[in-house]
């Protein structure tokens, strides 16, 4: 695995240094630790955090609950572990209303290509829900799941990490059309 120097960049006060991990390093460094029950780096508490995504909070209460207070506007991604809800297939239902994360590809091998070594997968998921108009579309989930071979068997891999952002063409649509 990685030194964590690699990602301290992001924990910087330094100007324009930011938190934007690959998706292989998502997988084999973070997810791959969160899975094998290793712990990670404290620094790493605030910018990957724990949260039932599929749960009783819409995308954008998540949001405003865990964003920096002093947040200058730009936007950026936000990172949680989840545990997926498995029930005859996985539930993606959120909040207490209509709203779900809705698939909009199949999942794509990390990394990419055909090399026999792969880390696990990534999918990316829209959030629909025809009740608001405001947030119908306007958020945008990629979940990664590590690749079975990588676990010990029997070993339970029910989590996955997940990277939310705001979806700005959806945004732009919702203001052209009032």
């Amino acid at each position: 695995m990685q030194d964590t120097a690699r990602f301290c960049c992001g924990l910087s006060d330094s100007v324009g240094c930011k938190f934007r991990p690959s998706d292989e390093e998502l997988l084999e460094y973070f997810l791959y630790k969160k899975v094998s029950r290793m712990a990670l780096p404290p620094q790493y508490d605030s910018l990957i955090r724990d949260c039932d995504l599929y749960g009783v909070l819409q995308p954008w209460q998540i949001w405003d609950f865990y964003k920096d207070d002093d947040d200058d506007g730009e936007e950026e991604d936000m990172f949680f572990f989840t545990q997926l809800k498995n029930k005859s297939r996985i539930n993606r239902k959120v909040g207490l209303g209509s709203g779900s994360w809705q698939s909009e590809d199949s999942a794509n091998k990390v990394p990419p290509g055909e090399l026999e070594t792969k880390f696990g997968f990534k999918k990316r998921f829209r959030y629909e829900n025809k009740a608001s108009q405001e947030h119908d579309g306007a958020w945008i989930m990629h979940e990664y799941s590590l690749d079975s071979s990588l676990l010990e068997p029997r070993q339970p891999n029910d989590y996955v990490l997940c990277r939310i952002r705001r979806n700005v063409k959806a945004g732009k649509k919702i203001k052209n059309k009032r």
